[in-house]
């Protein structure tokens, strides 16, 4: 049995490309929050309110290159499950905080010092970089010019002249990341069935770097074949 035509309409070369830039972060986003739990909502406020404050007294003292922001306390009740029962344990209060260090070397102490203030969540450390703009830029570019080669590699081995550029359609980046276990997609315009796209990477094979940071992106474009 024939394979069913992925393309109703051919009309020419269809390409895919992809860049993966991977770089050092420069900024580290720090997620946390104080919470208790007590009896009565005034107490839960009123410790969470003193915790707090111990940890912006900590964050203004430090020295390290940053930005913070806290959120309001807010309450919920809370419940512990014992013995397959819901028990009512008292009322929780918290405030969440976000900060921005710009010293990753100061991080450990960061941390460390956040703990010893009062600070009894950390619900997420990330890294970023702040050039994620022009490293996104460079991607595409790099993107457009695997797809462009790709099909002139492929005009070559069919002895026919790659045309003009007839549709360039942007991948989502996440699917981009997502690439090496297999996407399939479709180009809305042209009806065109893309199955198992790989990616495009071209640095050399090396140890994954779990402190770095992976910067996609990709891109579909279709050709003309030239008349001769």
């Amino acid at each position: 049995m024939m394979p069913e035509q992925a393309i109703r309409q051919p009309f020419g070369v269809t390409t895919f490309g992809s860049t993966i830039i991977r770089v050092d972060p420069d900024i580290a986003s720090i997620h946390f929050a104080v919470s208790r739990t007590e009896s009565h909502p005034k107490e839960s406020f009123r410790v969470v309110r003193e915790a707090s404050k111990k940890v912006a007294d900590f964050l203004q003292h430090t020295n390290f290159k940053k930005e913070t922001s806290s959120s309001r306390i807010s309450l919920s009740q809370a419940w512990e499950h014992i013995g397959g029962t819901r028990k009512f344990v008292g009322y929780a209060a918290r405030a969440a905080f976000h900060t921005m260090l710009f010293d990753l070397d100061q991080l450990e102490n960061l941390l460390v010092g956040l703990v010893d203030s009062g600070v009894n969540e950390i619900s997420d450390v990330n890294f970023q970089t702040r050039r994620l703009k022009e490293l996104r830029a460079e991607a595409r570019r790099k993107s457009v010019e695997a797809a462009v080669a790709k099909a002139e590699n492929y005009c070559l081995a069919a002895r026919v002249k790659l045309g003009g550029v007839v549709h360039i359609e942007d991948v989502n980046p996440d699917i981009a990341d997502s690439l090496s276990r297999g996407y399939m997609g479709h180009a809305m315009n042209q009806n065109i069935m893309i199955n198992m796209l790989e990616s495009d990477d071209s640095e050399e094979l090396q140890a994954f770097d779990p402190g770095g940071i992976s910067i996609s992106a990709a891109v579909l474009m279709s050709f003309n074949i030239a008349n001769e």
